[in-house]
């Protein structure tokens, strides 16, 4: 079973994704030479375009028409375009936000989408039927969350040995959680590779640590606090706090490539790498804070980003099975408390590592 049921549904998820559609915009340019450059099929056949971890749809559906955008500009044959997520995301919000757009005539004549359900970190779709593959904001969720506990913090933290001073999680902890997130990788790759013709591209791009800064500083740190004030005040039990968890890993780009380059991977040598990089996504409340210093618009709204990818995970650790759902309720509450109180203490680095490959 995943480590996470996915994104907070019921259209939460897309009304607080604003910082993942500006990584998708980011990489603008990417998605451009991608789909320039893929193989065509027979022209009696459709192009077949998976994105993987779609959640709700509203930032799968800009993507896949930019992609489609960029088809038509080569050709005029069926665009067959497949949006997955694992079978608890919530997809009737996603059929909603396609025919939405059927409706406001933005999809494009011969492009007929569907959707598939299930781990990317298993197989998806049929052997060498797939010409264009993304994945944004999705691949550092891991399938499993390692069994080593992690008593003072809601996340692991890998050590930085250009920095000094900052928290790090005990060595026990980065051995399990690195041998996870490269298994998990593998997996992924070989799946992919799979199901990708000769020549096809895939685009994976998600949150990423550089060696200066780590995508868990502040984001994490504000949710850390909360819950430690919960317990403080007597409503969370310091157990519970314990068990909660978030099932990431905050790849590199040397960690991303890794698997390709090692002599014992199974995917040594599936792809070639086209381009590998880390660059800084703007985050649009962070941006608007800056310019603006609304403080409370800006608690409201980094709340509202942090809620949508954590309740999940943290309904499952913190709700008693009574089914009192109150100390959910309470611990973004707190978020929103301390971001009000100290806005700057908890800004934080949105690093995206991206690298675009193409199958051999």
């Amino acid at each position: 079973m995943p480590a996470t049921t996915g994104m907070k549904g019921g259209g939460y998820y897309d009304r607080h994704s604003g910082a993942q559609l500006t990584a998708v915009q980011v990489l603008q340019d990417w998605i451009d030479v991608a789909v320039a450059n893929l193989p065509l099929p027979a022209p009696a056949q459709p192009v077949t375009v998976l994105d993987l971890g779609s959640s709700e749809g509203r930032n799968a559906t800009r993507l896949m028409a930019a992609v489609v955008a960029g088809l038509r500009r080569r050709t005029d044959q069926a665009v067959r375009t497949i949006y997955s997520d694992l079978a608890s995301n919530d997809f009737n919000q996603l059929f909603a936000n396609l025919e939405e757009a059927r409706r406001a005539g933005l999809l494009a004549a011969g492009v007929y989408p569907g959707a598939v359900g299930g781990s990317f970190y298993g197989p998806l779709l049929p052997p060498g039927t797939v010409h264009l593959a993304t994945c944004f904001n999705a691949v550092h969720w891991l399938d499993r969350l390692p069994a080593v506990p992690l008593t003072d913090s809601v996340a692991y933290r890998r050590p930085l040995p250009t920095r000094t001073g900052l928290a790090v999680s005990p060595p026990e902890a980065t051995a399990a959680f690195t041998r996870q997130a490269e298994q998990d990788l593998v997996r992924f790759l070989t799946c992919r590779a799979r199901e990708l013709v000769p020549g096809a591209k895939l685009l994976l791009a998600g949150p990423g640590d550089t060696d200066q800064a780590r995508l868990c500083d502040g984001i994490l740190d504000v949710h850390n606090d909360a819950c430690l004030d919960l317990v403080t005040a007597g409503r969370l039990e310091r157990e519970r706090y314990e068990r909660l968890t978030m099932p990431c890993y905050y790849r590199t780009v040397a960690e991303m490539l890794a698997p390709l380059e090692r002599e014992d991977s199974p995917v040594r040598g599936a792809f070639a790498v086209d381009r590998a990089e880390a660059l800084e996504v703007p985050t649009p409340y962070l941006v608007e804070f800056l310019r603006g210093g609304d403080v409370a618009a800006y608690a409201g709204a980094y709340t509202g980003f942090l809620r949508a990818v954590s309740e999940p995970v943290v309904r499952a650790a913190l709700d008693r099975p009574e089914g009192e759902g109150g100390i959910v309720e309470s611990l973004y509450e707190r978020i929103r408390a301390r971001l009000l109180a100290e806005p700057e203490r908890y800004s934080w680095r949105y690093n995206l590592v991206a690298a675009l490959l193409t199958r051999r």
